[in-house]
């Protein structure tokens, strides 16, 4: 039968420098909203917290981030339209710059040989992006658009390590479940704890032949 196999996406799929520090992230989405710089540093101050606050319980529900978004635009009396949203958390989170997230490419491979064999590819990620963007993101990236399903934690809900996370993605009937991720805590413990199958990447040397022995190709 048949497994199922879910791939973390950033530092396992995707790598990418460190994400724009909040001074950067206000820059961004006061340039592109056309918004002050003191609305913006509001606007950002009330979404860092509230998605800090949830990162920081393993367990909480990650709030949606463009709802974070759209409710600190209109307390601050600057509503904006979703397109606009979108652009903005775009350019705000790096994705317009070329250098900040780049393929793995042996992952990447794998994810490719891993459907061909007819086995069932996901995409976990703790993010920060909507699902929307967040594939935009994947295909500027040229991951491979073979998965199946995907589970983006920026559009609400249970995130890693939270157990619900892998439940959501994992659902159906699979003999086998597999996670590949570079994070023992975020990925890795958390999966096995659910009898799921894991493979490690390590990012400064990706390699994935463990995945391939699991699945006997």
């Amino acid at each position: 039968m048949p497994a199922l196999v879910v791939f973390d996406c950033f530092g396992t799929l995707v790598t990418s420098r460190p994400l724009p520090d909040p001074e950067q992230f206000t820059a961004g989405l006061a340039d592109v909203l056309e918004l002050d710089r003191r609305t913006a540093g509001a606007v950002v101050r009330t979404v860092y917290g509230a998605v800090f606050t949830a990162m920081s319980d393993p367990y909480a529900l990650q709030p949606a981030t463009m709802d974070l978004l759209d409710a600190a635009l209109r307390e601050q009396g600057a509503p904006r339209r979703v397109p606009a949203m979108e652009r903005a958390l775009w350019h705000a989170l790096g994705c317009a710059d070329p250098g900040q997230y780049a393929l793995c490419e042996p992952v990447a491979d794998a994810m490719r040989r891993v459907s061909d064999a007819g086995h069932t590819v996901g995409v976990l990620s703790n993010c920060y992006l909507p699902g929307g963007l967040m594939r935009a993101l994947l295909r500027q990236s040229k991951v491979p658009e073979t998965y199946d399903r995907a589970l983006f934690t920026a559009d609400g809900g249970p995130k890693k390590p939270d157990p619900r996370a892998f439940r959501l993605i994992g659902e159906g009937d699979f003999e086998r479940r597999v996670m590949v991720g570079d994070s023992v805590e975020l990925d890795l413990a958390p999966a096995a704890a659910l009898g799921w199958d894991t493979v490690r990447v390590d990012p400064a040397a990706p390699a994935v032949a463990g995945l391939f022995t699991l699945l006997d190709m």
